[in-house]
């Protein structure tokens, strides 16, 4: 007799990125690979992560931001790599672009060149 398959215990929301490339879950903002801005996806709501899939992929994960605290405003939660169709084309997002705050040591030398 086969084993059971494992049981994937998730809750599934449908979403449409922003033109920004985010989707909001609970009070907090989520990046997305640019290529999906303004599509519909469906966001997998894990206890620990949330999983983006589009067209039957997966596009992208994330650590999921549990704040009870609703005095505070919600997080944005970049993923620098999901912006890198963007810098191709506009390398001064660089400069001060929000999701390229934290990056490894090569690209921050490389937007100290456009500083």
């Amino acid at each position: 007799m086969p084993l059971p398959t494992a049981f994937d215990g998730y809750v599934e929301q449908s979403k449409r990125v922003s033109p920004t490339f985010l989707i909001t879950f609970e009070r907090n903002r989520y990046s997305v690979p640019a290529s999906f801005a303004s599509r519909p996806v469906s966001l997998l709501i894990y206890p620990e992560r949330l999983v983006i899939v589009a067209e039957g992929h997966v596009v992208c994960e994330h650590q999921r931001i549990i704040e009870r605290s609703h005095r505070h405003p919600g997080r944005v939660i970049y993923d620098w790599r999901h912006y890198l169709a963007v810098v191709q084309r506009k390398p001064g997002a660089l400069r001060n672009g929000a999701p390229f705050v934290e990056m490894p040591e090569a690209f921050r030398q490389l937007q100290g060149s456009y500083g």
